[in-house]
């Protein structure tokens, strides 16, 4: 076949390119700032692109573990991976995500990934709190949420930021592993531990009277008992109170813990939903997926108040023999005729029982919710955890951003300042953030509190991102705990 004269010409000119072009070693040093330069890659689609040299040298010395969402886009699942897969894949092990147990000067220790009754190099671990307390953990890291190109990211550093929108160091620190408080009864101390002492007996620190309970579990049931069971009925500043007793750096469900929970399990798990179905297998990328399906929280409003008056239902012993593990764990509520009430499939993420929702509302420390009935709602954060925190007032805090005064499902939350909170409902039980937003704000005026998670009957209302801002910092109830958390340092929001 001939060429055109236009085609040899073009032909010649490409063979003289080749022939005139210079090694690397021959070209001048280019000049000017990195971010003036890019060079040629091949992305993840195969095809070849542009990148800027600064972006480059940023990701190289500070790896990008996220995921992102397509704004508009009503699925809850992530879009994609973001940065780097592998640090995504590695992120759970940089992370040192599992179960500790850490001493009241904030010193931890890890313990065996697969068997939490004994430490990683062997020895056997005492949970009853004489060794520490029973704490799920993760290393500082910088948490970044930004918008680019259309798409939301969240995402994980640990040399710095990255991103234009929210970013803030998370410092090292852990919350209770059974996602639930324990109180010491002697001590009058908040803990984290498993035990069937009476020092630490669970609800309000009383045994239950099966007659008072058509449904009433068998006799010497943990669940009428309440030996082996997580502390309720405290309002947010008794747990508070109670958690600062063990010194500086603790506290009860602060809401920067709060954040860490809601935040890893998004990047990590690839999705929004918590209630998902839950899935073993790993995508084909070699990330996790899935959520994990309904947890506990399908005993029914009815059912509950019939059976121990919204009491606990799972001892803190549930989900030990998972250590470190991603799973469901089965349990075998009892009736009372020594058979099976019902059985519950219990989320353990990387060893945090629970995973942040289902079996009882946490109460969160640190955010106070400011209404005024049918005008505005608005969410307020305290800058420092190592200070006084007072939730009757709103001064010396940090606006984050306002809550819809209406009840829905949640379309859109803030991740500003950390708070976690919904800014849009009008979503469902399948899309945006599938879970529900609960307000009083629309007929009521005052400071409120966030329950966090749901519990044992809000169905498929719960979840991670689940938020009831209704009640009043006084409020106590059998149905509310609220974990004990810790920081090695202060968690500063500015």
């Amino acid at each position: 076949m001939a060429f055109t004269q236009e085609q040899e010409a073009g032909v010649l000119a490409m063979l003289a390119a080749f022939q005139n072009g210079k090694r690397i070693s021959d070209l001048e040093l280019a000049q000017g700032a990195l971010k003036d330069m890019s060079f040629e890659v091949e992305d993840e689609t195969g095809e070849t692109r542009r990148m800027n040299l600064k972006d480059a040298v940023e990701q190289a010395a500070n790896p990008i573990a996220g995921r992102y969402w397509t704004d508009g886009n009503s699925t809850p699942r992530a879009g994609g991976w973001y940065g780097s897969v592998q640090a995504l894949r590695e992120l759970p092990a940089k992370l040192g995500l599992g179960r500790y147990l850490v001493t009241d000067d904030r010193q931890k220790r890890k313990l065996d990934p697969t068997d939490s009754t004994r430490y990683a190099d062997g020895s056997p671990a005492a949970l009853d709190g004489s060794q520490g307390q029973c704490m799920w953990c993760w290393n500082g890291f910088y948490a970044n949420i930004f918008n680019e190109g259309g798409k939301t990211v969240k995402a994980v550093t640990f040399n710095a930021p990255i991103g234009n929108g929210y970013s803030c160091w998370i410092p090292a620190g852990g919350i209770s592993w059974m996602d639930a408080a324990v109180m010491d009864r002697t001590n009058d101390k908040l803990c984290s531990v498993i035990s069937d002492d009476e020092q630490f007996r669970g609800g309000s620190g009383s045994a239950l009277v099966a007659g008072n309970y058509e449904q009433a579990p068998a006799a010497g049931s943990p669940q009428l008992t309440m030996l082996g069971m997580p502390a309720t009925n405290l309002s947010t500043t008794a747990f508070g109170t109670k958690a600062r007793k063990r010194g500086e750096g603790w506290e009860a469900n602060w809401f920067v813990a709060r954040f860490v929970v809601e935040f890893l399990f998004e990047v990590i798990m690839g999705t929004q939903n918590s209630q998902a179905a839950f899935n073993a297998q790993k995508d084909s990328d070699g990330l996790y997926q899935g959520g994990f399906g309904d947890g506990v929280t399908d005993m029914g409003d009815t059912h509950w108040t019939k059976y121990n008056g919204h009491y606990p239902l799972l001892p803190t012993s549930v989900g030990l023999a998972a250590g470190d593990g991603v799973c469901l764990v089965d349990y075998d509520l009892p009736d009372g005729e020594g058979g099976v009430d019902h059985t519950f499939h219990v989320p353990v993420f990387f060893g945090l029982v629970n995973a942040g929702f289902g079996h009882l509302s946490r109460l969160v420390r640190g955010l106070t919710v400011s209404q005024t009935a049918g005008e505005k709602t608005e969410v307020y954060v305290a800058p420092s955890m190592y200070a006084a925190f007072d939730p009757s007032s709103v001064t010396g805090m940090l606006k984050a951003c306002e809550c819809p005064q209406t009840n829905g499902y949640i379309k859109r939350k803030s991740y500003n300042r950390l708070c976690c909170m919904p800014t849009e409902v009008g979503g469902s039980a399948s899309t945006y953030h599938p879970d529900y937003f609960y307000t009083d704000g629309a007929t009521a005026s005052g400071l409120r509190v966030r329950l966090a998670g749901g519990d044992a009957n809000s169905g498929a209302h719960a979840g991670a991102s689940f938020a009831c801002a209704s009640y009043a910092a006084s409020n106590a109830y059998a149905g509310y705990s609220s974990p004990l958390c810790y920081f090695e340092a202060d968690p500063v929001v500015a």
